[in-house]
């Protein structure tokens, strides 16, 4: 019945030639490409198909590399994710709300990472981080440095020697993905980090940084400041020592750590972003899961160029007659 049907459209319609060119590349057909003709007199010749047929390939092979680019990015997305933290300790010494977007199809998923560490004596761990590149390799480099990180922090290591061992790793990482990789870009082994400790008990957090954007603090009664650390080198890139700095973080103080993606979302000038963000934090006294959605609504469009990871915690610290010396 439908081949019936089909040749009643065809006779109404005049066709009279027709050509069926099948869309395959690298041994996988995809479909077939069917062309028709009605209005012109003449049938299709056989240099008409040469034509037709090189123009299939040429689909099918643009066809195929989406396909590819498309299962690749699916599974970088599922690896990413895989990685990341589900939910957030329970008990720990700060209560914390996150986020993470992945970027827009054209960039592909990276390595963003963070994560909220309970360790000994009330205290807990706070660290976010950005892998260099895209895809598969960066989300897999990602899962190594964040394991990493649990490792180094259950050492229970200051933030600048937890850094510097991270440096280490990094470029042996580099290392083997130059000798993997020695004809170019894929070798690159690089990364971002920003590491803190807060204290329950002195109510004090020590941070340093990686080459990553300082924290940003909001106050209840001041504008919102960002902690002057110093900026230490890119992880990998070996040779230069961490600094450590300490800071106060008062009961009602919301601290935000995030990826530079974060910031350089909508405009491309780095001070417009800080700027948003103070404005986006402002009020730390709401929910913070309110404030992670405000950050979210205010600096992010809806298909962010970059990778984008957040992590915002309000501190829980321990009274005076629940602490013993």
């Amino acid at each position: 019945m439908e081949d019936s049907a089909r040749s009643t459209v065809r006779r109404e319609l005049g066709i009279h030639s027709r050509m069926v060119v099948p869309l395959r590349a690298r041994d996988v057909t995809m479909g077939v490409a069917t062309l028709m003709r009605w209005r012109s007199p003449e049938p299709f010749t056989p240099e008409d198909l040469l034509l037709v047929e090189e123009l299939a390939a040429r689909a099918a092979v643009c066809i195929d590399n989406a396909r590819r680019f498309t299962r690749e990015r699916h599974s970088a997305l599922m690896l990413q994710r895989s990685l990341l933290p589900h939910e957030m300790p329970a008990r720990a010494a700060v209560e914390a709300a996150y986020r993470y977007l992945p970027a827009d199809s054209e960039a592909g998923v990276g390595g963003d990472w963070f994560d909220v560490l309970p360790l000994a004596c009330a205290r807990v761990g706070l660290v976010v981080g950005d892998v260099v590149g895209h895809g598969l390799r960066a989300a897999a480099t990602m899962g190594r440095l964040r394991t990493a990180v649990h490792t180094l922090a259950d050492l229970d290591l200051p933030p600048d020697e937890l850094l510097a061992h991270l440096d280490d790793l990094v470029q042996r990482l580099a290392e083997e993905a130059e000798i993997a990789h020695p004809e170019g870009a894929e070798g690159v082994v690089g990364a971002t980090c920003l590491y803190g400790v807060y204290d329950s008990v002195t109510r004090r957090a020590t941070f340093a940084s990686a080459g990553h954007p300082p924290p940003a603090i909001a106050h209840r009664n001041k504008p919102v400041e960002f902690c002057d650390i110093p900026i230490g080198p890119l992880l990998g890139v070996g040779g230069m020592p961490f600094e450590a700095v300490e800071v106060d973080i008062p009961d009602d103080w919301v601290v935000a750590l995030y990826t530079d993606g974060l910031i350089t979302a909508s405009e491309s000038d780095t001070d417009i972003g800080l700027a948003r963000l103070s404005f986006a934090l402002a009020h730390p006294d709401r929910p913070l899961e309110e404030i992670t959605g405000t950050l979210e609504r205010i600096l992010l469009p809806d298909r962010p160029p970059d990778d984008v990871a957040f992590l915002v915690a309000r501190p829980r610290p321990l009274p005076a007659d629940c602490v013993a010396s």
